[in-house]
């Protein structure tokens, strides 16, 4: 029986220059290019596969939504034992099998859908990580690595500060933006800082020996901003906190992701329902980027 609801977590995709590309390259046409080149053959070929450790994994375009949103399957081969009936004895065979899971990308916010599916991909992290091999294989070819981070609640950071007793340490990784028309004001000052260093990373530290950290509160804007721009998929957070009960305590962003839920993603007589809720997910996930998405929607 088809399923009428999936879930789907949520991760921001970085495509950043490697240690091989030249500061004089025009980084950002060549990043364009290469985005553009891997999808336009995408859907043009329809799948791409790639070897990992002995196994074929396929990426498969199955339809787009909006000029910039693309549904996907997802499969590593398995294979499976099935037994047979011989004329004397019942034999077993080997059969190759791809079971699949949804992703879908969306180029234009740098966002990628992944479907929770655990009899296909253990865990969400696995399957990040699959793909992200997979995508590096390809975009190292033109100087750049991959980076994929999680898309998490900013109201979570606050809801452990609020439960603790106090804050021993935060510690903040923020990717160098290479995102458009970003509003946040962290997003301005990496890109001042990128600019400066060449960087890909900025960390940030903030500790005590004590549990004694002050003005941290949401009203402290360059801090709220900051994880605001972690949450939304710009890097990680890492919070050490004296509980309630005195004990010393440590949450992770990447630990509470952003899920969301699409129906009748396989439905053929159902794409206009699974269509709205695609761009609506991807809409309620975007924090850091202003919303002037304007791609024409496709049939």
């Amino acid at each position: 029986m088809e399923k009428s609801e999936y879930s789907f977590g949520a991760y921001r995709y970085f495509i950043v220059p490697n240690d091989q590309i030249s500061l004089f390259d025009a980084i950002e046409e060549k990043r364009k290019k290469a985005v553009q080149n891997f999808f336009s053959a995408l859907v043009e070929e329809k799948k791409r596969s790639w070897e990992i450790k002995g196994r074929k994994h396929l990426l498969v375009f199955n339809r787009q939504v909006s000029s910039s949103v693309f549904i996907c399957k997802f499969s590593m081969e398995t294979k499976k034992t099935i037994f047979i009936e011989s004329e004397s004895d019942i034999e077993n065979i080997d059969e190759i099998d791809y079971p699949f899971i949804y992703v879908i990308i969306d180029t234009s916010h740098q966002i990628v859908l992944f479907e929770l599916k655990p009899s296909v991909f253990s865990s969400l992290n696995v399957s990040k990580d699959k793909l992200k091999i997979c995508f590096e294989k390809i975009f190292s070819l033109y100087g750049f690595e991959v980076l994929f981070e999680e898309i998490t609640d900013s109201n979570t950071f606050w809801t452990f500060v609020n439960d603790s007793r106090g804050i021993f340490e935060i510690s903040m990784t923020l990717n160098s933006p290479n995102l458009f028309g970003g509003f946040n004001n962290t997003n301005e000052m990496l890109k001042e800082v990128q600019e400066t260093y060449n960087n890909s990373q900025t960390t940030i530290k903030l500790t005590s020996k004590k549990p004694i950290l002050h003005n941290i509160k949401p009203d402290n804007k360059p801090l709220s901003d900051a994880v605001e721009y972690v949450s939304g998929g710009g890097g990680e957070w890492i919070l050490t906190v004296a509980s309630k009960s005195g004990e010393r305590k440590k949450y992770k962003s990447k630990h509470n992701i952003r899920k969301v839920s699409i129906r009748h993603i396989n439905s053929k007589s159902h794409q206009n329902e699974a269509k709205t809720d695609i761009l609506h997910a991807l809409d309620s996930l975007e924090t850091i980027l202003k919303k002037e998405h304007t791609d024409e929607e496709t049939d």
